[in-house]
């Protein structure tokens, strides 16, 4: 692992990254299990959410959150850059030079081995204006059991608003002053820990229709083409957040957003995850995507929370029968 190299791109280089698994999904009982050990743990918390905001703003509006990560071992620099090492180096992304914000988000930090060692860009961060991300370090023996008590903590503290976690997946950005995240949405919701420097956030309400369409959003969900793009008439309608170390954001299901990284070195960790509730609006924009392509005019998602319901039933029967039909296939072969 210690000769891992980073893509060093130029501005015209069509990178185009290797897909693999991301993220665990938790059946309800395996959820269930962590929120019980959590509940009954005697160990400091590390994260802590504030009642009536989660209350009013959870998956509506982003707010800030309090944590004590920067106080943790394993998110120190030197614990960090181990991890980085010892990960599959398809995990780790790194790059060095700053993007425009207006860059492919999904190019913007390629996995790909060739150029400039891992060990020449920890060494060298802040001098190369280097950006490392390590996608899922839940997957690493000494980092899991940390990450899914972070998990549990938050979803004690969510369970009225989303009783179940259904899958999950984190990050942690590492990345020299003055590092761009561009804008993009992800398909989850997240809350992003600050844990060493600065970082300003700005994030947009997914649900304004000048900011992503009914149409745009259907087809995100539904992954068909790209991420919408960002205009500079959005800047007006952002809502600003400042991360210091000990502070954290939350980002509703897919709100846009886009991350400066301040005047020094910053690490941060984002808890993304997935709900039944997610889930169900995920099924339901991805029906509404395959209506429009019938030439019909679907209702959009979250304005009627029975017609998703509807939707996100109908798109599982249809899931159970295709899988019928395959298994009577392969019984008959």
């Amino acid at each position: 692992m210690g000769h891992t190299s980073c893509l060093v791109p130029s501005q015209t280089e069509n990178i185009v990254q290797e897909t693999f698994a991301l993220g665990r999904s938790l059946s309800r009982r395996e959820y269930d299990e962590l929120l019980s050990r959590s509940r009954s743990s005697r160990a400091p918390r590390w994260i802590e959410l504030d009642p009536p905001v989660v209350r009013n703003s959870y998956n509506r509006a982003g707010f800030l959150v309090k944590h004590r990560l920067a106080q943790h071992e394993l998110f120190d620099l030197p614990a960090l850059f181990a991890l980085c090492r010892r990960m599959d180096p398809k995990r780790v992304g790194c790059r060095v030079g700053k993007v425009p914000i207006d860059t492919e988000f999904d190019t913007s930090v390629p996995r790909y081995n060739g150029g400039l060692s891992l060990n020449d860009l920890t060494e060298r961060l802040e001098e190369l204006e280097g950006y490392i991300v390590i996608s899922n370090p839940e997957y690493d023996p000494q980092y899991r059991p940390v990450i899914e008590a972070l998990l549990a903590e938050i979803g004690l503290q969510i369970r009225a608003q989303d009783p179940h976690v259904t899958w999950y997946a984190t990050y942690v950005f590492i990345s020299a002053r003055g590092a761009v995240t561009p804008y993009h949405m992800d398909r989850e919701m997240n809350f992003l820990l600050q844990i060493r420097g600065t970082k300003t956030v700005f994030l947009w309400d997914p649900q304004d229709d000048e900011i992503m369409t009914p149409e745009q959003r259907d087809r995100l969900l539904a992954y068909d083409g790209d991420r919408p793009t960002y205009k500079p008439s959005f800047e007006a309608k952002a809502a600003k957040f400042d991360l210091a170390p000990g502070l954290g954001v939350h980002h509703p299901f897919i709100a846009p957003h886009l991350v400066y990284t301040g005047p020094a070195l910053s690490v941060s960790l984002a808890m993304t995850f997935r709900t039944h509730t997610s889930d169900v609006w995920t099924d339901a924009h991805r029906v509404n995507q395959r209506l429009r392509q019938m030439g019909l005019q679907p209702s959009a998602v979250r304005r009627h929370a029975l017609v998703d319901e509807a939707k996100a039933a109908l798109l599982h029967a249809y899931r159970h029968a295709k899988n019928l039909t395959h298994a009577s296939r392969q019984a008959r072969a």
